[in-house]
């Protein structure tokens, strides 16, 4: 069996240390991205909070709205109701 020589011990590690120079450089690229993706997930946070407090206020509004117009529904059936039946009675003493 042949006696490895100084030289091939020292090219082996060598290689281990290179490869494990690229794994961490491969882990601080990872790091770099989760950070980054960790930023962007905080900034999508924050804008649904801000869309979801602009929701709100339009559901209130909108709120508002509908019974104002449910207020100027009932009114305006009352009127329809006093129209026609002035109508009717119009009618019915002019002798038809």
């Amino acid at each position: 069996m042949p006696r490895v020589t100084q030289t091939e011990r020292l090219d082996r590690i060598e290689d281990k240390i290179d490869k494990m120079s690229e794994a961490i450089i491969k882990l601080a690229r990872v790091e770099e991205k989760i950070a980054d993706l960790e930023e962007r997930r905080e900034e999508q946070h924050d804008r649904l909070n801000k869309l979801s407090g602009k929701i709100d206020k339009i559901d209130t509004h909108v709120t508002s709205l509908v019974e104002k117009v449910a207020v100027m529904q009932k009114i305006s059936w009352f009127f329809i109701a006093a129209f026609v039946t002035t109508g009717l009675s119009i009618v019915v003493k002019s002798g038809f």
